[in-house]
């Protein structure tokens, strides 16, 4: 990198971090939520849950970017491995999803209430 372009470089790559809800990317997709959810939203943002889920739910989220893991799109409710409804969906983040390519660790870190707030987002993703 170019001694010119390394404090552009460390500029942008911190801009962020401290609050990824500041993102314009989620901001952009966070507009397109209705209001009930954006606190799941939120809440789905600042776990960092897209780094895998992707920002829309589709699996597709950085981490994935090889394909490598088989991450279920949220849309696609066919696509869960232990069942799609909110209780179903919150015991899946709480207590983690095991096997392979599709497995995902345990989440007891985060509090109650935003376990079942992230569930019920999650949940209004398989909205037609």
């Amino acid at each position: 990198m170019k001694s010119s372009t390394w404090p552009v470089a460390l500029l942008l790559s911190t801009l962020y971090c401290g609050d990824p809800l500041a993102d314009p990317e989620v901001q952009r997709q966070r507009s397109q939520i209705p209001q009930e959810h954006q606190p799941g939203f939120d809440r789905f943002i600042e776990n960092n849950c897209h780094a895998c889920h992707g920002l829309k739910g589709d699996g597709n989220g950085p981490l994935n970017s090889s394909g490598r893991f088989d991450i279920p799109d949220f849309r696609n409710p066919a696509s869960y491995r232990h069942g799609a409804t909110v209780s179903e969906i919150r015991n899946s983040i709480e207590f983690g999803v095991e096997g392979g390519r599709t497995g995902m660790q345990a989440y007891q870190n985060i509090p109650p209430e935003h376990l079942n707030t992230i569930a019920e987002y999650i949940h209004y993703l398989q909205a037609p």
